[in-house]
């Protein structure tokens, strides 16, 4: 054993250990004297114990094994559907599953599943366990196979899944799963929503990491698939959009994950010729990445059409007017309009901003279908009151060598999650235990993050000016930082210490994160050219068309605000997007029970 020696003036701060605090109980709450160092101790040694689960009440904490045990079998989740409480039973994720459903039947109120935790800790994971519990412990109560809900999994991470510097699989969306119930506990159907999902992945990557897990799946696969016939793909380094970063993830199989991928797209509603649809606007993506320009003279030429000539090809649509679209910009004068030609640097921008809008829409039309697949049943419900079970399962707190705007969001979602859990679990406790005369601890602190989303998402906070910036002509990202700190430099939770040549950095409730706002202002508005909906109209696949569509309505919604003469910036901007859908999350989650997960790695 190590023998840790400390000074007697240090001694006598510290609180002595009870035998119960090293011993690995069930519950930390039943523990005589609850400290940090005693939460942490109990965790410690049940982990060593192959005992991944541990109870802090009724909140769970979830220790990533990083390794397969055989806790799930059927035997334990009968054993968990049958128990009168799951605090009867040992800690686990079951039990949490358990209680959602118990409570929803004996209350009628919603429910939120929350699982929180940092980017690797087994989020993605937990959320499948919850699902799997669920589903089971209703099944034959619903009026459609509810496999289908668990075959969405591998459809969401091939297509937003990816490898980065701390995780092979990693989410990098959020998503949030609604299980509608009817009174009586039938299984009616769901819904997933999802939030974020990190386009930019798309045109690039860090070294150590690589892109969506469906662009390897493809290329892994190739000719051998019938759903690939025709589309000619080739190895990872030859495309640009895949060069310089991993071709490989450990512990990735991506031409089993394909396997999957087709099981659960025929699964969930998808024909054979909607998968080839799909895969082929993935193959056209990479194949537009590879589409470079030349100035020649005072506009962009293609280096060589080859490239172009092959996405149209895949796409279904004109080449001449891809061309145009990525070299071209239309200017619109009141009656008169004028075609602007680009240089090479702002065509290849609006290269990447055509892949990335054409590959996120592709994502929102895939759960757009998934979601009338689930929603489809034959149930007639006499007018009775429907109730939700909701999943939540978004990218956890992130901290990178280089964190940029996507960084931001993802901390600023969890900052808002970490609100509603101090709401819920310390100032409504304080203020029940005041409201009962009940004398509480003098030592008893907790995280206030309230000014942090001040800071962030209030009033000229750091995401309001972000797209005030895009109202500023020829604003610069540096004109950006100059802006936050005339607004926010004497915030305490703004840390000017730590500024960079572009950057700031944000004191977090989970520590402290630098930002390099390098592009912040061109991610922000991430503008796909005007033509997209018409070049898209035009395809022979059905599939962008629907896509074409739905950008067209999303830029006529934009232009009858701004017409309306409303602050249509905020809703046409990344951030805007995010933030509204994130207060509708915020919303959801206030009005239901919550059970937390808290996953660790």
């Amino acid at each position: 054993e190590e023998v840790v020696t400390l000074p007697a003036d240090r001694l006598a701060g510290l609180a002595l250990v009870q035998k119960e605090q090293v011993t690995g109980i069930d519950d930390v709450c039943s523990l005589a004297v609850v400290n940090e160092a005693a939460l942490l101790h109990t965790a410690r040694v049940r982990y060593s114990k192959d005992l991944i689960y541990t109870r802090v009440s009724r909140i769970l904490i979830a220790l990533n094994p990083f390794r397969c045990f055989p806790i799930y079998s059927s035997q334990c989740m009968d054993q968990y559907m049958n128990a009168a409480d799951s605090m009867d039973l040992a800690p686990h994720i079951f039990g949490i599953s358990k209680d959602a459903l118990q409570r929803l039947q004996d209350t009628g109120r919603d429910q939120a599943v929350l699982i929180s935790g940092e980017s690797g800790a087994g989020k993605t994971e937990s959320a499948k366990l919850v699902l799997s519990f669920v589903t089971e412990a209703v099944k034959g109560s619903g009026c459609w196979d509810e496999t289908q809900v668990r075959q969405t999994n591998p459809v969401l991470e091939s297509f937003g899944n990816a490898m980065t510097a701390r995780n092979n699989n990693s989410s990098r969306f959020g998503k949030w799963l609604d299980l509608r119930f009817s009174s009586s506990m039938r299984l009616l159907g769901c819904s997933l929503t999802s939030y974020l999902l990190e386009t930019t992945r798309v045109c690039s990557q860090s070294p150590e990491e690589r892109g969506f897990h469906i662009f390897f799946q493809l290329l892994t696969t190739g000719s051998t698939s019938s759903l690939l016939s025709g589309l000619q793909l080739k190895q990872p380094q030859h495309y640009r959009y895949l060069q310089g970063s991993q071709e490989t993830a450990p512990g990735i199989d991506d031409g089993e994950g394909f396997e999957l991928l087709c099981e659960a797209l025929a699964a969930v509603g998808f024909t054979d010729l909607q998968q080839q649809e799909i895969f082929r606007i993935v193959a056209g993506v990479l194949t537009l990445g590879n589409c470079s320009f030349a100035n020649v003279g005072d506009r962009a030429s293609l280096e060589d059409e080859a490239p172009a000539i092959r996405t149209a090809e895949l796409f279904g649509i004109d080449a001449g007017a891809l061309q145009r679209c990525m070299s071209v910009r239309k200017l619109v004068v009141g009656r008169d309009v004028a075609m602007k030609p680009l240089s090479a640097k702002d065509a290849q921008t609006a290269r990447d901003a055509l892949s990335r809008v054409i590959y996120g829409h592709l994502f929102l039309w895939i759960i757009r279908r998934m979601n009338s697949c689930l929603s489809t049943n034959s149930c007639v419900v006499g007018g009775s009151k429907e109730h939700l079970i909701g999943v939540l399962d978004i990218a956890g707190f992130e901290s990178f060598k280089k964190n940029s705007l996507e960084q931001l969001m993802i901390n600023l979602s969890n900052e808002h999650l970490q609100q509603h859990f101090n709401n819920t679990v310390f100032k409504e406790e304080i203020a029940d235990c005041e409201s009962e005369g009940v004398a509480l601890p003098s030592d008893l602190d907790f995280t206030d993050n309230t000014d942090t989303l001040a800071l962030l998402d209030g009033k000229s906070g750091v995401l309001d000016l972000l797209d005030e910036m895009l109202a500023v002509p020829k604003a610069t990202n540096k004109g950006y930082i100059t802006l936050v700190l005339k607004q926010q430099g004497v915030h305490p939770r703004l840390l000017a210490s730590k500024f960079e040549s572009l950057g700031f950095a944000i004191r977090h409730y989970a520590g402290d994160v630098a930002y390099d706002c390098d592009s912040w202002l061109e991610k922000n508005a991430n503008r796909a050219p005007d033509e997209t909906p018409e070049l898209l109209a035009g395809s022979s696949c059905p599939v962008l068309q629907e896509i074409g569509a739905a950008i067209g309505e999303e830029a006529g919604a934009a232009a009858a605000e701004q017409k309306a003469g409303r602050a249509a910036k905020k809703v046409k901007s990344v951030a805007g997007r995010f933030r509204a859908s994130l207060k509708q999350l915020i919303g959801k989650i206030s009005t239901a029970d919550p059970h937390y997960i808290r996953c660790v790695k």
